[in-house]
């Protein structure tokens, strides 16, 4: 049996990674910010507190996992903050000049960005199946090519994404040859966050894992659309 790492996982297109994941008949281990009483269940399904701004709850999560199996084959990085998520609903504390909050900004890179690659750091001596994969949940907001529109600044949303895109790029250079990782942008998906997408969590999470089918070298730390093409930065 496979076994994944899914974190933001009890919502939007976490809970589509789990689902997938477990029809699929991977075990899973599915982490929270919150605990939530109404979160799925299934007997290849462990749900665990992680606070992904803490190291010591970094830590703990990774010494229960290495309690629970020997290795992982699928690390996905999912959780993460937005504008309006970031900041109580003030997103120009962190989109617009003139009203930016060091706090709020630093906060957002530090969820978004940081917390992914110390994570993976953390898990390595897990990703010893041959191949490993590392999945980070980026966003066509990463881009200079931004196929959408967007009428304001977002700095702290887009430079955190970028970030993120970077440090998938540059794992590659420490990453063990059987870890292969790359950064994806979801598509629009339904969720809290943006309940008018257009795309179900389950159908996202099943097309952003399909690129592992079609995997070869030179994919290895880039920058995806779900469909699997490369997106421009």
């Amino acid at each position: 049996m496979k076994k994944a790492l899914v974190t933001g996982a009890n919502q939007g297109i976490g809970s589509g990674f789990v689902e997938y994941l477990l029809e699929n008949n991977w075990k899973v281990f599915a982490t929270t910010r919150k605990e939530t009483k109404d979160v799925y269940q299934h007997a290849n399904l462990t749900w665990l507190p992680l606070e992904l701004t803490s190291d010591k709850s970094i830590t703990r999560l990774v010494e229960v996992v290495t309690q629970t199996v020997d290795s992982l084959d699928l690390l996905v990085n999912n959780a993460g903050i937005n504008k309006d998520t970031a900041t109580g609903n003030q997103k120009e504390k962190v989109g617009t000049l003139g009203y930016l909050d060091r706090t709020m900004l630093l906060e957002m890179f530090n969820v978004n960005a940081v917390a992914p690659l110390l994570l993976t750091e953390k898990l390595l001596p897990l990703l010893t199946t041959s191949p490993s994969f590392v999945v980070n949940i980026s966003s066509c907001r990463a881009s200079f090519h931004d196929e959408f529109e967007n009428d304001f600044g977002n700095y702290g949303y887009r430079a955190s994404k970028v970030a993120l895109n970077m440090f998938t790029f540059c794992s590659v250079k420490d990453l063990s040859q059987n870890v292969q990782t790359y950064a994806v942008h979801p598509g629009t998906v339904q969720s809290q966050m943006n309940p008018g997408g257009s795309d179900t969590p389950y159908n996202a999470a099943k097309q952003i894992l399909a690129i592992r089918d079609n995997w070869d070298e030179s994919m290895n730390g880039r920058f995806f659309r779900y469909s699997g093409e490369l997106y421009p930065l």
